[in-house]
Parts: structure tokens; C-alpha cells; sequence
């Protein structure tokens, strides 16, 4: 019996967890599905783009109160989200995918580049300074 898995819509992230587990799966490296988001979400998102006007608008101690929680945010996405419904799903939508990766060294790519234009914003936005 077939299931409907219609009902799931894939979307950008559902890729790149999926071709980070896919990467796991094959050559078993510590970056799966759930680190690949929660690097992204970190490193692309969060200290950039969060952190700085957190830190203007409320301090240290309150920003990191703010913060600190917000690092749990894709872990309980994750769980939330790759169900074994799902799972099969983007089994059954991205399963004759070939070369896993260099999708995901593309992926971790345009992660660094977007990185990279967030701390150079920051800069220029001054919520970043010299020493």
C-alpha cells in the first residue's frame, strides 16, 4: 500500500537536511541533517543578523538570556518536522539524487558567502566596531 505523500510541501531546508543526512548516511561524518541547520541557522542567521541588535536594544545579560534559547530552536525544529512520514517523502522526491556532495559542499558554500555579507552589513551598519 502506498502512502499520499502529497501532503508534505519540500522546501529549500527540507533539501539541505536531507542531502546532509544522505552525506551521513554514506560516508559517516558528524554533519547530518539537524547540524547542517543548526550551523545555518548559527552562524548565517543568528550571530549575524540577531546577536548585534539584541545586544543594542538590551544588553549583555539580557541579550544572552535572548540569545542562548534561540540555539535550541533547530534541534526542536528538526524533531518536529523529519517525521518518518516526512523522511520517506523526501526519500520518495530527492531519491535518485546523484553526487550528494557537491550539493552539499554548494550549500556550505553559499553559507560561508552569506556569512560573510552579514558580518560586512554588520560593519557597515555599526553594529560591529573596531577594536
Amino acid at each position: 500500500m502506498e502512502k499520499d505523500n502529497r501532503k508534505y510541501r519540500i522546501c529549500f531546508i527540507d533539501y539541505m537536511w536531507y542531502v546532509a543526512e544522505i552525506w551521513h548516511e554514506r560516508e559517516r561524518t558528524n554533519l547530518n541533517g539537524r547540524m547542517l541547520l543548526f550551523w545555518c541557522w548559527l552562524f548565517v542567521l543568528l550571530i549575524p543578523l540577531g546577536f548585534p541588535p539584541i545586544l543594542r536594544l538590551f544588553g549583555w545579560m539580557i541579550g544572552l538570556a535572548i540569545v542562548i534559547p534561540l540555539c535550541f530552536l533547530p534541534d526542536l525544529f528538526c524533531k518536529l518536522r523529519y517525521t518518518a512520514g516526512r523522511r520517506e517523502a523526501l526519500r520518495e522526491h530527492y531519491g535518485k539524487m546523484k553526487h550528494p556532495g557537491r550539493k552539499l559542499a554548494k550549500i556550505v558554500l553559499i553559507a560561508i558567502a552569506l556569512i560573510v555579507a552579514n558580518v560586512a552589513l554588520m560593519f557597515h551598519l555599526g553594529f560591529i566596531h573596531k577594536p
